[in-house]
Formats: structure tokens, C-alpha cells, sequence
């Protein structure tokens, strides 16, 4: 080995919208926007459904919906963030332990030593 590494970078975009579309089926292929419990909240992330008519993170609910009028307002919920973004973790560390997790959608993987076995 050369001394190169070799490092991958996991960057799980509009990952709440995905996690909730993959928990209910009927979200799935919808524009979805996450947004908090309060009253005064914003849009967290949106699914690329609703990314598509310009729907943003840190939109107002009320200026998301006049980007588009169909779109679903699903409440966050942090437990089932977690749950999946540990699941997705572990199963990183399966091809290395070499895994920084930086946030709860992204983390960096060395992979060099999983290279030398192909």
C-alpha cells in the first residue's frame, strides 16, 4: 500500500422526509415537508417530491405551501431519526470499523483497508 487513503463521505440528503416515506408507504412518491410540533416552526427538510416545486429547509410552512399547494406537512419525530440513522451506522461498520459519524445523516468511512480484499 501506497500510504493513500481511501475515504468515503455518506451525506443521507432530505433523510427525515426519506425515513417517513419509507415508514408510510402512503407518503411515498408525495412532496412531504417535516416540520416541528409548535405553531411557529419551519420546514426541516422536504422529500425531493417537494423539493421539485421549490419547497426548502428553513421555509415557513405557509410559503412552502404556496410553492406547492398538494404538499404534506408530516411532524418530525427525533426517536425514529435516530433509530434509523443508528441502524444505518451499524451497517456501515460492517464494511469498516473505521466510521466518524459527524452528524445523524452523515459520516465519513475509511475504506482502505476494505479495498485490499476485492
Amino acid at each position: 500500500m501506497d500510504g493513500r487513503r481511501t475515504i468515503m463521505h455518506v451525506d443521507m440528503n432530505a433523510f427525515f422526509a426519506s425515513v417517513e416515506q419509507q415508514a408510510n408507504p402512503a407518503l411515498r412518491g408525495k412532496p412531504i415537508a417535516v416540520v416541528g410540533s409548535s405553531h411557529r416552526t419551519v420546514i426541516t427538510t422536504s422529500s425531493y417530491e417537494a423539493r421539485a416545486f421549490g419547497v426548502k429547509t428553513g421555509m415557513a410552512p405557509w410559503e412552502a405551501r404556496r410553492c406547492c399547494p398538494e404538499l404534506i406537512f408530516v411532524v418530525g419525530d427525533n426517536r425514529k431519526y435516530c433509530h434509523t440513522s443508528s441502524r444505518i451506522m451499524e451497517m456501515m461498520q460492517e464494511y469498516t470499523p473505521e466510521v466518524e459519524v459527524f452528524s445523524i445523516d452523515e459520516a465519513f468511512m475509511d475504506v482502505t483497508a476494505s479495498l485490499t480484499h476485492l
